[in-house]
């Protein structure tokens, strides 16, 4: 029995563990215990340790899969993190980091990286050499910038920038073929790169709370994104290419400064959402009722005076908000849908 039992050890040893493997291993909660089997440990969580710095001996767990430091006060990181060259997640949520040691390059096989709710005003180009990286979270955080090494990270599905203070991106974010969700919310972008069109794969994009006064006419390349978030920016205009966005399904505006839509949002035949509320808006063309599958239109708090016609073609209408507007008459086509 204990000869199979090792024998399973050196293979897992070996090897990277799939999730699901990892899972079934043991879970060491304190580096002391950790350190009395070192070969041993593929999970480490540490989470609530009161961590103000981790000793040198991190990097003795050369097997560690999957290292857990939530909520710590960890200011800075030992170049030894690095070591531990089988990472796959690392989680570093909630901490006090200022800075990321360029030895976090070495970490080739994470797949997941966890930074929300640290200090940091920036990456290391290092960054850029996580080939395998899936997943990184840097929501509220002190970023202002990126580096253009970011742009290596060709697995990159999901990154989460959020709640920082980042003024612009690098033209390289446009080489993340991977990318599926990119979240920019609260943020001081007051433009978007063109690059931002080549993002082929993308299917969320949030750019709500930013500065944006304009909006690149690349945004129409991006033929997968269901979900676009440019609520509270100080947009005057679309571009017409937003008719190209042939999956979208939700769109957000609200809270900038349209005066009018391009016609060419009629095109958005999957639309179910959009949300006007908070503009400047004289009128909306009469394209929108082409809008067969548009359940939600709020159109709350602008300028408008009359609806067109067309407006009784939209069939699938569930909600529409025309509250705080000067409309004289509500035509008798929206007598069944719920008006607020």
């Amino acid at each position: 029995m204990v000869s199979v039992l090792s024998a399973h050890f050196v293979c897992y040893a070996q090897k990277l563990l799939t999730m699901e493997e990892l899972d079934q291993t043991h879970v060491y909660t304190s580096i002391e215990e950790a350190l009395e089997n070192p070969d041993k440990v593929f999970q480490l969580d540490l989470l609530t340790s009161d961590y103000s710095e981790l000793p040198p001996k991190i990097g003795e767990f050369k097997h560690l899969q999957r290292l857990f430091l939530y909520e710590n006060r960890l200011s800075k990181l030992p170049p030894e993190i690095g070591e531990l060259t089988n990472l796959q997640e690392l989680f570093l949520d909630e901490n006090q980091l200022k800075s990321l040691p360029p030895e976090i390059g070495n970490l080739k096989n994470l797949e997941v990286l966890g930074l929300h709710g640290n200090k940091l005003v920036s990456l290391p180009k290092e960054i850029g050499n996580l080939a395998n990286l899936k997943i990184l979270y840097l929501t509220e955080n002190n970023m202002t910038t990126l580096p253009k090494e970011i742009g290596n990270l060709k697995k990159l599905e999901s990154l989460d920038l959020a709640y920082n203070q980042i003024t612009k991106l690098p033209s390289s974010i446009g080489s993340l073929e991977s990318l599926i969700e990119l979240f920019l919310t609260a943020n001081k972008l007051s433009s978007l790169p063109k690059e931002i069109g080549k993002l082929s794969n993308l299917e969320e994009l949030y750019l709500d709370d930013n500065l944006l006064t304009k909006v690149p006419s690349e945004i129409g390349d991006l033929k997968k994104v269901k979900q676009l978030g440019l609520a509270n920016n100080r947009l005057t205009k679309l571009p017409s290419e937003i008719g190209l966005m042939e999956s979208l399904e939700s769109l957000y505006l609200s809270g900038n400064k349209l005066n009018k839509l391009n016609k060419k949002i009629g095109n958005l035949r999957n639309l179910k959402n959009l949300y006007l509320s908070d503009n400047f808006l004289l009128s909306v063309p009469k394209e929108i009722g082409n809008l067969a599958n548009l359940k939600e239109l709020n159109l709350y708090n602008n300028r408008l005076t009359m609806l067109p016609v067309e407006f009784s073609k939209l069939k699938s209408l569930q909600n529409i908000g025309l509250g705080k507007n000067n409309i004289k008459e509500i035509p008798s086509s929206l007598d069944n849908i719920n008006i607020y």
